[in-house]
């Protein structure tokens, strides 16, 4: 019965009525579309950072602490002899898509042909499991990072960052788009410039002879520090240039082969700054982490096991700020909703004082005109919240045909937005019964007021 009243009592003033739940339905479609935004930076990042670092990254103890002032005292001597530990447990095994080690290290890349030398970043990876990694979408969000320039067989091949290729002179030669070499210009004081290739022609000349025969690649010479201290250098091929997301990276990124890496730092030792593992199932990382340290301690390696997020924190920072950035707007919008029921409400009391006073006068006690009040703006909630939610999933799939696209801190490409609402029910279901709530809340003061009113009053109020 108290529905049906309810309902009667809403279409009484048809207008306010319909501008209310207007007003719910817009602020509860703009929550839907921000938080499928903030759904799909949580999808989409975590995928474009997974793609690049894996889930789980193995070092040496001590690493994440001391590695970038002492690399080398912080390297995993043995790594194949890790890996194999792993992969022989059918228990890891079986959850790990891959697992492949890397080599982090930095030194100074020189072009001879332009007399061009700066320091680097460098990562030496296994081409064919770096490829991989790039292709991990368990998700199935449709996010596939483009294959690196680099081949298994081609040991002397590299790639680097779009400007380190500007500032040592590598842009006409590999063509990259939107990339200036730097003009010539005389050295300080009439000199002659500093000529890095002096230092590195014999040897790189040496090293090279035999592969560099007929090689039309623009090469780079790389003087890096052993792991005993000593320099040495070796000379790499550049395939492209290949944009990164951070500007400090981009400058001095080269990413060259595993094996060329580890013969430069380490000479023939089996040696790897880091093992980096992608799981299958994001969802058993967490096990994952905690199974692979207690294996390893129980094989003797003094190791350290961390997840992606605990070497960079680069993905929570981002989703920790796009979540307070959704929480500020959804307060600003739940105070809109609240002040307009609290208006709608008061004007309803403010038209139906005499009514009030009518029933109770007949025997109807507060407590049943209270809840009448609060099922009127229930349904004004349950109602808007509803069109929200048709408006939401409208919306969204309309953008998400657009093909709207932007660039995250964490890429260097833009990726297309995709507003995750029907894939994220949580979200929807939560914003049904918040946007009902708080119109049930937002009314609880004005009903209050209206049957406090003595019933003489009431009937007399004209």
């Amino acid at each position: 019965m108290i529905w049906q009243v309810a309902t009667r009592n809403l279409f009484r003033n048809r207008r306010r009525s319909l501008m209310t739940v207007l007003a719910i339905a817009i602020s509860g479609m703009a929550m839907l579309l921000f938080g499928g935004f903030v759904t799909s930076i949580w999808f989409g990042l975590q995928t474009s950072i997974v793609q690049e670092q894996g889930h789980i990254q193995i070092f040496k103890r001590g690493y994440m602490e001391y590695g970038a002032a002492d690399p080398d005292a912080y390297t995993i001597d043995d790594y194949e002899a890790v890996q194999h530990a792993i992969r022989d447990n059918p228990g890891l095994s079986r959850q790990i898509a891959v697992i492949t080690p890397q080599i982090a290290l930095g030194g100074i890349a020189g072009n001879s042909r332009e007399d061009n030398s700066k320091t680097f970043i460098g990562k030496g990876v296994i081409p064919s499991d770096f490829n991989q990694m790039r292709t991990w979408d368990s998700w199935q969000l449709g996010l596939r990072q483009p294959a690196v320039d680099l081949a298994a067989a081609d040991v002397d091949g590299a790639i680097v960052g779009v400007g380190m290729a500007r500032m040592i002179g590598l842009c006409d030669e590999l063509k990259v788009a939107a990339c200036q070499d730097p003009p010539a210009h005389p050295a300080a004081g009439g000199g002659e410039t500093a000529d890095f290739s002096e230092l590195v022609q014999p040897v790189a000349d040496a090293a090279n002879a035999a592969g560099a025969a007929g090689e039309t690649r623009p090469r780079l010479d790389l003087l890096a520090a052993t792991s005993a201290g000593a320099p040495n250098i070796v000379s790499v091929f550049v395939n492209s240039a290949m944009a990164q997301p951070i500007r400090a990276v981009d400058n001095a990124m080269v990413m060259l082969h595993f094996d060329q890496a580890r013969t430069l730092l380490y000479g023939s030792d089996r040696k790897a700054t880091s093992l980096v593992i992608q799981a299958f199932d994001p969802e058993t990382v967490g096990a994952l982490r905690s199974q692979l340290q207690t294996h390893l301690k129980d094989a003797g390696f003094d190791l350290e096991v961390l997840t992606f997020d605990e070497v960079d924190p680069t993905f929570p920072r981002i989703f920790g700020m796009f979540s307070v950035i959704f929480g500020a707007v959804a307060l600003v919008l739940t105070i809109v909703i609240v002040f307009t029921i609290i208006n709608t409400v008061t004007m309803t009391v403010m038209e139906r004082i005499n009514e009030v006073g009518t029933i109770r006068a007949l025997g109807l006690r507060r407590g049943s005109v209270f809840r009448q009040f609060l099922t009127e703006s229930f349904l004004l909630g349950l109602v808007g919240a509803l069109l929200s939610l048709l408006l939401g999933v409208a919306v969204a799939a309309l953008l998400n045909q657009a093909g709207i696209q932007w660039t995250p801190p964490s890429n260097a490409t833009p990726m297309t937005i995709h507003l995750m609402v029907t894939e994220n029910p949580i979200l929807m279901a939560g914003t049904v019964a918040f946007l009902a709530l708080v119109t049930v809340a937002a009314s609880i003061l004005p009903a209050s007021n209206a049957v406090r009113i003595p019933i003489v009053r009431a009937l007399h109020h004209a």
